[in-house]
């Protein structure tokens, strides 16, 4: 990041100032156009105010530039896509898809799942830069060395190449003398090194130990503010700290400080998993409920800092949402003796859930991140949908059957390895995904639905056998699987999820009108196998060792 202006320690207006600000906006009520809001979460409250999460879905690991008086955002993505989304906003608080940096992992054959599955590999902890008129986004990819994606503009076309040293968890800097610096977690250490000008490989004989590995955490954030270096970064865990180390040069000395703690926005603790070998090694999951009443909560720990053109500073970064995954927050930083807190002038390390919007010189109308909805009308897909693992073209289609997702069935033993399985991050606080389905192309051994895609997973769907159509909804937590007959080719499939009650129910209907339910209820918990909350997902596989036929699914 370049060296930005001098901190601003504090706003123009004092506490009470602003808290007189805040409360009149909130008796405002919602701006023009806001009488009826939109049918998913938008963060900008229209008045002036914005509430967390930025968006109610997952979005972890979060990095954010300026370039201008633009700002630009990028996350995890694991093993889904498209991936790498870049993000990009002028007001901090609004934000719209500039592009996706990589549309496939082309690393090894099981980023397809073949011949191996990369559940909670591939890309994570992102960090984005901008240097001399081209965007860098870097990633370290566990097996396959730190890769980089360049473009000179936030909508691509990205270009990629690897780097083979393993730099896990870095940062990288490029400093005001042209050194281009990466600081990543190591057994002996946080270390530094140097990147070459191509930003192709580390530099040789450059490699140093900047502090123990334990003086600081994961996740880091390596920044050169009015001549002093930051490296900032997160405790490992949920329920844990930001903390963050300060040095005149890189050689130091290093002083250390706690930025943020215990803030966690009012979002408690979650289910926890316990996962046993039962029967042939089959997994066997236990969910502990959460106790509602327990005190402590999921905290904010994981994220970067920007400044705006006026001398404010803000910080993006992340909390475990339950089993709605991690979750982004958007909150203000208080520069005091030369740390940056987050929080308030009073109340420090500890921000706000609700507060006033960022002053960037911009205002942007109050919009959702993504329209969630897709009638497969337009000829290709609506850009919030990523693929589990990379896609099997030429056996997923919109145009082959217009107006439709036609996804071919190919063998699988379970859903777990279903191949071409379309998904989607989960919607909070609460959330209804429904699909029709036309199964009239299904052969025997297809198997077709919605899934909660999880570990453990359920799913709602149609199962064609030698004699007919069976609906089906499997519930991998309790090991259930419930049928009932159907007669005709055309349902609709609807998965009803809370995410504060972590509850989630699976129904079909023949009419569109009328949903019953199979089994039971289904029990939601965030897990660390594909270390992603739950999505939404539509699927087509064939149980026979062998492809099947086609179904469609639509609305």
């Amino acid at each position: 990041m370049r060296a930005g202006p001098a901190p601003a320690r504090t706003r123009a207006r004092g506490p009470r100032d602003l808290l007189a600000a805040l409360l009149a906006l909130l008796l405002a009520g919602p701006a023009a156009g806001q009488d009826h809001p939109p049918t998913t979460w938008v963060a900008d409250n229209g008045n002036g105010t914005y509430s967390n999460p930025l968006f109610f879905e997952e979005f972890s690991d979060p990095d954010v530039i300026r370039v201008g008086d633009e700002y630009f955002l990028t996350g995890t993505t694991m093993h889904t896509v498209p991936g790498l989304p870049v993000l990009r906003s002028k007001d901090l608080v609004n934000w719209e898809l500039a592009s996706y940096a990589l549309e496939r992992l082309e690393l090894d054959p099981s980023f397809g799942l073949e011949g191996g599955e990369q559940y909670g590999q591939g890309i994570w902890a992102p960090v984005i830069r901008h240097h001399d008129g081209t965007f860098y986004i870097f990633s370290n990819v566990n097996g396959f060395g730190t890769q980089v994606y360049r473009s000179e503009s936030p909508e691509g076309p990205w270009e990629h190449n690897t780097i083979e040293t393993t730099l896990y968890d870095l940062s990288v800097l490029f400093d005001d003398d042209g050194t281009i610096y990466a600081v990543h977690r190591a057994d002996d250490g946080v270390i530094l090194e140097e990147l070459n000008e191509d930003i192709t490989a580390v530099m040789p004989g450059t490699r140093r130990v900047l502090m123990p590995r334990d003086a600081l955490g994961e996740g880091y954030k390596l920044y050169r503010i009015d001549g002093t270096y930051y490296l900032i970064s997160a405790i490992p865990g949920a329920h844990t700290p930001l903390v963050g180390a300060k040095a005149p040069t890189l050689d130091g000395p290093w002083a250390y400080d706690t930025l943020a703690a215990g803030a966690h926005l009012g979002v408690h603790t979650g289910n926890a998993l316990r996962v046993r070998r039962g029967v042939d090694r089959e997994p066997v999951f236990e969910v502990v409920e959460r106790d509602p009443n327990t005190g402590g909560g999921l905290t904010l720990h994981q994220g970067a800092i920007v400044d705006t053109p006026g001398g404010e500073w803000w910080s993006i970064i992340m909390q475990d949402h339950r089993s709605l995954g991690r979750v982004s927050a958007l909150v203000p930083v208080t520069w005091q003796d030369g740390w940056p807190y987050l929080g308030l002038a009073g109340n420090l390390r500890n921000p706000p859930r609700l507060w006033v919007k960022p002053e960037t010189g911009h205002e942007q109308e109050p919009a959702p991140l993504f329209v969630r909805d897709d009638d497969f009308d337009g000829g290709e897909l609506n850009p919030i949908w990523q693929w589990n693992h990379n896609p099997v073209d030429g056996k997923w289609s919109v145009t082959e059957e217009p107006g439709v997702l036609r996804l071919h069935s190919l063998p699988a033993p379970s859903f777990w390895w279903a191949r071409n399985t379309l998904t989607q991050r989960a919607a909070g606080p609460v959330s209804t995904a429904t699909v029709a389905v036309d199964a009239a192309g299904m052969e025997p051994g297809d198997v077709a639905g919605l899934a909660l895609l999880n570990r453990p997973y359920a799913w709602i769907g149609l199962v064609r056998t030698d004699t007919g159509l069976v609906m089906r909804q499997h519930d991998q937590l309790t090991g259930t699987v419930t049928d009932a007959p159907v007669a005709g080719h055309r349902f609709w499939l609807r998965a009803d999820a809370d995410y504060e009650t972590e509850v989630a129910e699976l129904t079909w209907s023949s009419d569109a009108v009328a949903f019953e339910r199979l089994g039971d209820p289904f029990t939601l918990v965030y897990q660390l196998v594909t270390f992603q909350g739950i999505r939404y997902s539509l699927f087509h596989f064939n149980t026979r060792e062998r492809e099947g036929g086609h179904v469609d699914f639509d609305d």
